[in-house]
């Protein structure tokens, strides 16, 4: 049984993983998690305590009271390099879905502490394996699309704080096949109307979807590419979370010589 302490709670991020965990039959959800405040909620039918910044204390006893226990942190961007210096400053094995935040400075807390963690900016595997395809195109033939260039864009719901992690990830994969792109271009949607009325998004999911499209279009109008990948919900990255930690599990004994990805967790699942 893998215990699992969450961090990010209520957000509605951390809520989705930790509903999908309190129906895992492999994974116990703990009665404490990190939060900006205190407090209890109800996550299904079990009780969740709230631990602010000022009582850490209570987490580390939670955490310390059950060997092989794995955080999952989904909070703010603005938060990310200070939990994950609290993380790696007592040894906590950590799965890091929160986007933004400096990912270099992640990783070096993650090898200098040698603290086992997964950290991706998206957990959904379907889209780790688009990710991973255009990785292996853009090394194999990086002037493919030399000629065209790229428009993108993407809609996520209002409270999303930061650029999408993912966009930014494809987006330099197309780079480097030499498509013409710049960030400052980006095509940002966060207005419900917008999302309702040009999107085609439904009422229930405006507060939860991830809409991207990439468009590729040869400079002498002879020619158009588009790629698009459009996900309502939270349930595809919850489930890839839970994938991860279970991933992470089996390695809490092992060197620790980087940070792992969801790369990592999708190899392992395919080598089952």
């Amino acid at each position: 049984m893998i215990h699992l302490l969450m961090s990010g709670l209520p957000g509605r991020m951390a809520m989705a993983v930790a509903e999908e965990a309190v129906g895992a039959a492999d994974i116990e959800l703990g009665a404490v998690a990190l939060s900006d405040g205190e407090g209890n909620i109800a996550v299904e039918n079990q009780s969740v305590d709230l631990v602010g910044p000022e009582a850490r204390d209570r987490f580390l006893e939670a955490f310390h009271a059950r060997p092989g226990t794995i955080v999952v942190d989904y909070t703010h961007p603005s938060a990310v390099e200070g939990n994950v210096k609290f993380y790696t400053d007592h040894n906590i094995p950590f799965v890091l879905g929160t986007t933004g935040g400096d990912y270099d400075a992640v990783e070096s807390m993650v090898v200098e502490s040698k603290t086992p963690a997964v950290v991706a900016p998206n957990m959904g595997l379907p889209i780790v394996a688009i990710t991973a395809m255009l990785e292996w195109a853009a090394q194999k033939f990086p002037g493919v699309f030399s000629g065209y260039d790229l428009e993108v864009r993407e809609s996520h719901q209002k409270g999303k704080a930061d650029t999408s992690g993912t966009a930014k990830d494809l987006m330099a994969r197309f780079q480097r096949m030499g498509a013409s792109f710049d960030e400052k271009d980006l095509s940002m949607c966060r207005d419900a109307d917008e999302q309702r009325k040009a999107w085609g998004i439904p009422e229930e999911h405006l507060m939860g979807h991830a809409f991207h499209t990439y468009d590729l279009k040869g400079n002498d109008g002879t020619a158009h590419f588009s790629l698009s990948h459009n996900i309502l919900g939270r349930k595809i990255y919850a489930r890839g979370t839970l994938d991860a930690l279970r991933f992470l599990s089996q390695r809490l004994d092992g060197p620790v010589e980087r940070s792992y990805n969801m790369i990592d967790v999708l190899e392992h699942l395919q080598d089952r």
